[in-house]
């Protein structure tokens, strides 16, 4: 999606400057080119918040498995005497509920 926006941007930096080209006036021109590097300046940052959410987003998933090993518990099963995770509903050694 990022990629996408840059390359909106790039068009549309490159229309302006034909458009202003083809008008034929200075002043049209510098218009143009004014507006076109606004709104490319607009797709390029909009481009770059979505890399940083993502990014924050794939930091979050991260910490959340992290957080998920650090306060996994587990319990004895009290047929087997075999450990496994709590959120098991049966032993996996000896299928014991």
């Amino acid at each position: 999606m990022s990629w996408a926006l840059i390359i909106i941007g790039v068009i549309v930096i490159i229309i302006s400057v034909v458009v202003g080209l083809m008008n034929g006036t200075f002043f049209v021109l510098l218009m143009s080119i004014i507006g076109g590097v606004t709104a490319a300046m607009i797709f390029f940052a909009l481009s770059m918040i979505i890399d940083n959410q993502e990014n924050i987003l794939f930091q979050l998933r991260q910490q959340n498995q992290f957080m998920k090993k650090l306060h996994k518990t587990n319990k004895n099963c009290p047929n087997c005497d075999y450990e496994f995770d709590d959120t098991l509903k049966s032993c996996p050694n000896c299928g014991y509920r």
